[in-house]
């Protein structure tokens, strides 16, 4: 790997002869987990009008949705090459790991390759030295090969180029006809990806990997607030099936009360047939604070239920042992990759039944 002063040096360990390379963001349809379509590729997930509700929310709010509205969680660069050689070059908003979290997952970008049978296969993850956001390295893959690549969970791309073999093929690497919709996830911290090793294995990462289909991930820390613009938002993306993890960041219960029902409410009225998946709080350890949260989710999925709605519960804290419970969480809720693999595993389930 080559630390960089700026994304143009050219390079001096890794060998550039022969490399043509493509700016990401002028090829859109090489990027998935965009809810801006456009001719250039834009990583912010919330649109002016939501960025202003957390302004008015306060100082905390609007900083942490300016830090974080385009960290590329849920975001993957997939293509089909014949080149055997590709050289990543990466500008990064942020040279410092995030808390809680090591490098490979908040700054790293991870390589799967895919085989003919739609299963992925970790192939190499890159991520920078600590005190570095600018950086280049080089991974040997094998012709024809179908490439998805995860991008970071807690960190923003400010520029990204992929060098090819001058005179390889690129073409497009599309999810199968029947899971090309997103599944949507709307969450906090953790559905973000918080504390995985690295960015690959976010629960919803991991779902998309499984089921070899297309997300979209709104999550956001600090910002998961379930307010009525985000749920309109919401309500105008096009989905397979929408996945909701808003508990813990609701600033206390009477919030929560008043906001949660309403919240699934208004995603409905958009969404009247599709699958809903609402989830309980991933709170352990310190588990009695947030019984009462969880008695006013479980009451949105019953009176859900009791309408005849497509919706389902997943219960977190019933995954799992209470001996178990230091496997699963590095504090009281973020979850390890232990953690992250068996929610994910419990959505699959959910979303295929």
């Amino acid at each position: 790997m080559e630390n960089l002063v700026s994304i143009k040096d050219p390079l001096k360990t890794i060998n550039e002869n022969n490399i043509q390379y493509l700016n990401i963001f002028n090829h859109p349809s090489l990027v998935y987990g965009n809810t801006v379509k456009s001719d250039k590729v834009d990583f912010c997930k919330y649109n002016q009008e939501i960025q202003d509700e957390m302004k008015a929310c306060g100082e905390y709010l609007d900083n942490a949705m300016q830090y974080h509205k385009a960290s590329t969680c849920g975001n993957r660069i997939r293509f089909k090459s014949t080149s055997r050689r590709l050289v990543f070059k990466v500008e990064l908003k942020r040279a410092y790991n995030y808390k809680n979290m090591v490098s490979w997952n908040s700054s790293g970008i991870e390589i799967f390759l895919i085989d003919t049978d739609g299963k992925y296969h970790n192939y190499s993850i890159i991520a920078p030295k600590e005190g570095y956001s600018i950086f280049a390295e080089q991974i040997n893959i094998p012709p024809n090969s179908s490439v998805c690549i995860f991008l970071p969970n807690y960190n923003s791309i400010l520029d990204m180029y992929i060098g090819f073999e001058r005179g390889s093929r690129i073409k497009q690497l599309p999810y199968p006809k029947k899971n090309r919709k997103p599944i949507l996830f709307y969450g906090n911290s953790t559905t973000q990806g918080a504390s995985a090793t690295k960015s690959g294995n976010s629960f919803p990462n991991i779902v998309s990997r499984k089921l070899n289909h297309d997300i979209i991930n709104l999550s956001m820390i600090t910002c998961c607030r379930g307010t009525q613009k985000t749920a309109e938002m919401i309500g105008d993306i096009d989905c397979e099936a929408i996945v909701i993890d808003y508990s813990r960041y609701a600033p206390n219960l009477e919030y929560l009360k008043n906001t949660h029902e309403a919240f699934y409410k208004k995603i409905r009225e958009k969404h009247p047939d599709k699958k809903i998946i609402i989830m309980t709080t991933a709170c352990f350890n310190n588990w009695k604070t947030y019984d009462a949260y969880d008695d006013v989710i479980i009451q949105t999925y019953e009176n859900a239920v009791a309408n005849g709605e497509n919706t389902l519960l997943l219960n977190q804290k019933a995954l799992f042992n209470r001996k178990d419970y230091d496997l699963i969480a590095i504090d009281i809720g973020h979850y390890t990759d232990y953690g992250m693999f068996k929610i994910a595993e419990k959505i699959c389930e959910l979303l295929n039944s």
